[in-house]
């Protein structure tokens, strides 16, 4: 049987996560697993998750960083449209300074809030879907480690008593089976939805929907800013852009990066790096490419790229032995690396976990294409531009 002190440190591999978390909830209680994701552990700074666990089986708060007044704010502001109404302007402002010179308490600011007229259920509702959200992330990041920090005061910090651990994560692991059969309509949530004016036009809606439909377009904000300006779940917002794509009322395109954004990729097969350009300078993003492992290093340096894919199989150096090289530079350590290999081999997935570094199978037939760039593109967005989980508004 496992101890107290054996539960309060894990190590969990993709999709082990949320078992591993029920597994130890009857003996936590009362603080934070503080997570750790293999993928981002040589960036800097690191990327964090905190789940806050309020009794035995009970969560209550989850983030990037551990309970306090600005999480608290943030989480208002983020799901909570009343919060951003000109009637709570001033007091919002008041609270922001107040929250900058820790001047404020967590209960204190709850406080202000109830006799403002924000009720209780809203506020419980926001740190529901800010779980859910957090989670979304947490069950994509893959293999990590998981540390409980024992907190005495957080249940009394907290402003409701928390959420039934086991199900929270029934549904969070519902939700990835959710978003995994939106994946083929909405690719990511960092898509630019276009309008078809003729379809809208045909389509017969009602006046008030359309206008809807066109004002919410029109600001020409990709999906995820659009589920930030609605206070808005982003699952049921690709749920309500999925259907308008099905009904062919619009098209959904990347949002074009900026020149800073470049991509770079390290292969001997000068067929594989043509297809690697045209597949990723399709979404928007500058490629760079390196045929040669023993100047990949240099080329590298000449100008720092924001991703680098490295083949395992090439000639002279492997890819893991260049991983190693790439990581004997610490102006480079920032910088996420993702193992590419024609091979299914978990030996390599692990090998390439535990250095640290993403593992993507390259197609192997024309019809794992556009599948391969699917994968592109959600490592790279959340590579690049991990979410920053308790960031601001």
């Amino acid at each position: 049987m496992q101890t107290l002190e054996q539960t309060q440190h894990f190590s969990f591999q993709s999709q082990e996560l949320a078992q591993k978390l029920l597994d130890t909830s009857p003996q936590c209680s009362h603080g934070y697993w503080k997570l750790q994701f293999a993928r981002f552990s040589a960036r800097k700074p690191s990327t964090y998750g905190y789940v806050g666990i309020t009794d035995a089986g009970i969560i209550g708060y989850s983030g990037g960083q551990p309970w306090g007044a600005r999480e608290l704010l943030q989480i208002a502001k983020r799901y909570m449209l009343q919060i951003r109404h000109e009637t709570f302007k001033s007091h919002v402002a008041r609270w922001q300074a107040a929250v900058k010179q820790q001047a404020i308490t967590p209960q204190a600011l709850v406080e202000h809030m109830f006799q403002l007229g924000i009720h209780p259920e809203q506020l419980q509702q926001a740190l529901r879907l800010k779980l859910l959200n957090d989670f979304d992330s947490f069950l994509m990041f893959g293999a990590g480690e998981a540390h409980f920090i024992p907190d005495p005061q957080l249940q009394n910090q907290l402003p409701i008593t928390g959420f039934s651990l086991a199900e929270l994560l029934n549904e969070a692991l519902q939700r990835q089976a959710l978003w995994q059969q939106l994946r083929l309509l909405i690719p990511s949530m960092n898509m630019l939805p276009i309008l078809k004016p003729e379809a809208i036009e045909a389509a017969n809606l009602p006046q008030a929907q359309r206008q809807w439909i066109e004002k919410v377009v029109n600001h020409q904000r990709p999906l995820n800013q659009i589920a930030v300006g609605l206070a808005k779940d982003p699952l049921e917002v690709a749920q309500l852009f999925a259907k308008w794509v099905r009904a062919d009322l619009l098209n959904l395109e990347p949002v074009q990066q900026t020149r800073s954004t470049t991509v770079m990729i390290i292969d001997d097969s000068p067929l594989v790096l043509k297809q690697f350009q045209s597949l990723v300078g399709g979404l928007g993003y500058q490629v760079k490419v390196c045929q040669q492992a023993e100047t990949a290093v240099q080329t590298i340096a000449q100008t720092p790229p924001a991703i680098v894919f490295i083949d395992i199989n090439m000639p002279g150096i492997t890819g893991f032995e260049l991983v190693k090289q790439i990581r004997q530079q610490p102006q480079f350590a920032s910088i996420p690396l993702v193992i590419l290999t024609g091979e299914q081999k978990l030996s390599n997935k692990w090998r390439a976990q535990w250095s640290g570094c993403e593992f993507l199978t390259k197609p192997l037939s024309s019809s794992e294409v556009n599948q391969f760039q699917l994968q592109l593109q959600e490592l790279i967005q959340t590579l690049v531009s991990a979410p920053l989980l308790g960031g601001s508004v």
